[in-house]
């Protein structure tokens, strides 16, 4: 029962809250001309949709979409170009909230099952340079008579998230609800706060790079599977799951914490979670109910119950079999370790209040410069200064001054614009001392001078590209929270940051943790050098994500550890003959320990003392 309680409390879905946005030329209201989407539910809305993809997507602008029902009959595209330049993505669709904001599509459009096609397709390049993609507070209901129909087709590099986002479709209708595996290279992205109901395959993920990272996600009422990997490098926090198929299968690499499964009917005789062709999965806190064994895992034994019953899982009770924690291959240790995760307290991303739109200070209202031609630091540290409490920066900024966060501050709101691109201020930004207790940085494609953080104040960034971070000596004892964030040489003292898709590429030391708690839901990482040092007496947990190793990878170990305790649950892919040939060095006392590649691996990979407790 403790398990059961702790899995209905920490899956639970945080409170949606409608998003709104002051006038701004960068927020692009599809309702109003040239558009003119009507939303009622009857008019088709398809042209004025098209048309306004077409003329904002990879412009850092946001397509708004009001409260309403808005009809399609064919497929809305991201345009590969713009005016005859290339478009890098870099686009950004929003809706009220996912109850009132809905795209519908006309019944009978899509009607060949064998031929799946999306309502919705984001585009993209096979160079993997398809950028900063959101899709936020969307319905796609592909309705009734569409056996054929996909929901979203999703693609997003480096950075990208599909949030607070429902996909419906009715009885007999509905082939994908969220397709990430249309194409290769799909990834690094998140996935947060969605739910499918019906179609055959609730989420598909397919290919080997570059990964994809998934929390508080529902299924219900799938007639295939609820979520099927076919490949990729899959991190799950909070996965719900009500259906008479199988809840979820894969192949490839995949880590899945905190999961309530609930099965129906013929569910009774199936696995609720399927492991193929050798997979590795790392599996924790799993209750089920109404299947007949939790983990069919038949890559490594034909007898996948008597696989439930060797490889450590709980025994079935009265509410269906459950898993406290399993690992399809036994953890690597240096030295003596437990082979069970640290199980780091997990904590929430915290969520600071939406403000009113009209008491939003618009830096361009102070006389910032949204081109980025001219200086706007004095203008910028008005607005910051002026007693409101969420700052807008609609465009992108040249500032030749630190700007200070500081004063009633709590919400810093980009559109997915630059700061100072080639400018080389560091650090952009300071967060100083100030009334919130939690201050969010959200929405910006790349702050190239980075942010300094001189407080202990509580720091929030979510989907922040090209960032890097640094505190003093104040900073340290502060609690972050990275969603969806790319930085490089990340160094961590005496802190606590808890990460959901973090995505490292620098050359040397990625990520240093020096007597903190880091914990990490899917990283990724390119280029050589070490990828995680951990040392002080820091605890660091990496559940799931892989490295991407692109350049010399026998140049550095890929993890560090000195006197401290790490758990890893991570993958390597390498395609150019270089990968990582020492995967781990670990210094316990005035011994060290090297395991090569061949030697071990680390999915998952346990170093840490045997005695003592692990939380704290």
């Amino acid at each position: 029962m403790k398990l059961l309680a702790l899995i209905l409390f920490t899956v639970l879905v945080p409170t949606l809250r409608a998003a709104s946005y002051p006038p701004d030329g960068n927020v692009v209201d599809v309702t109003q001309p040239p558009y003119s989407a009507r939303g009622d539910g009857v008019t088709d809305d398809t042209q004025a949709l098209q048309r306004a993809l077409n003329e904002n997507t990879g412009r850092h602008r946001l397509l708004y979409f009001p409260r309403g029902t808005y009809l399609v009959s064919s497929t809305l595209t991201w345009p590969k170009e713009f005016g005859g330049h290339a478009n890098w993505g870099k686009t950004y669709l929003c809706g009220e909230s996912r109850e009132t904001s809905i795209i519908r599509l006309k019944e009978a459009t899509f009607t060949d099952a064998t031929k799946p096609e999306a309502m919705m397709w984001c585009g993209g390049f096979g160079s993997a340079d398809w950028f900063h993609n959101y899709v936020e507070n969307l319905t796609f209901d592909v309705g009734a008579g569409n056996p054929g129909a996909t929901a979203l087709q999703f693609y997003s590099n480096n950075s990208g998230a599909v949030r607070d986002c429902r996909f419906l479709a009715a009885a007999g209708s509905g082939h994908t609800g969220l397709d990430l595996a249309h194409r290769d290279m799909n990834g690094p992205l998140l996935v947060r706060n969605c739910e499918v109901v019906g179609f055959r395959r609730g989420i598909a993920t397919a290919h080997a790079v570059n990964g994809q990272v998934f929390e508080h996600i529902t299924l219900r009422g799938q007639t295939e599977v609820g979520f099927v990997n076919e490949g990729q490098s899959i991190s799950i926090r909070g996965f719900t799951s009500d259906n008479a198929v199988p809840a979820l299968t894969t192949y490839g690499t995949l880590c899945l914490l905190e999961a309530k499964i609930t099965g129906r009917g013929d569910a009774a005789n199936k696995p609720a979670i399927v492991n193929y062709n050798g997979g590795r999965i790392f599996l924790r806190d799993i209750a089920t109910s109404g299947y007949g064994r939790a983990l069919g895992d038949v890559a490594h034994t034909p007898d996948a119950a008597a696989a439930y019953r060797i490889r450590g899982a709980d025994k079935p009770g009265s509410e269906g079999p459950k898993i406290a924690e399993y690992g399809s291959h036994p953890a690597t240790s240096p030295f003596p370790s437990p082979p069970t995760s640290l199980r780091l307290t997990v904590k929430e991303t915290p969520e600071v209040p939406r403000d009113d739109p009209k008491s939003w200070a618009n830096v361009d209202d102070f006389g910032a410069d949204p081109t980025g031609e001219t200086d706007s630091a004095a203008a910028v540290q008005k607005a910051m200064d002026s007693g409101a409490t969420t700052i807008f920066l609609p465009g992108s900024y040249n500032l030749r001054k630190t700007v200070t966060i500081r004063g009633k501050v709590r919400r810093i709101v980009g559109l997915g614009g630059q700061i100072n691109y080639g400018v080389g201020l560091h650090p952009d930004f300071r967060l100083g001392d100030g009334d919130a207790p939690v201050v969010l940085l959200e929405h910006f494609a790349h702050i190239h001078g980075g942010l300094e953080v001189d407080t202990k104040r509580t720091l929030v960034v979510r989907s922040v590209s090209d960032c890097d971070f640094t505190g003093t000596g104040k900073a340290e004892g502060a609690e972050w929270f990275f969603e969806d964030v790319v930085t490089h040489g990340l160094q961590l003292t005496r802190r606590k940051l808890w990460a959901r898709q973090l995505n490292i590429e620098n050359q040397g030391t990625h990520l240093s943790n020096d007597g903190g708690d880091l914990w990490i839901l899917g990283y990724k990482t390119e280029r050589g050098g070490t990828l995680l040092d951990t040392r002080g007496g820091g605890r660091s947990e990496v559940l799931g994500g892989f490295s991407y190793t692109t350049t010399a990878g026998k140049l550095a170990p890929m993890f560090v550890n000195a006197d401290s305790s790490v758990w890893a649950f991570f993958n390597e892919i390498c395609y150019n003959g270089d990968p990582f040939t020492t995967l781990i060095v670990e210094k316990r006392g005035p011994e060290t320990r090297t395991i090569g590649k061949g030697d071990g691996h680390t999915t998952p990979y346990s170093g840490r003392p045997a005695k003592g407790s692990i939380r704290r």
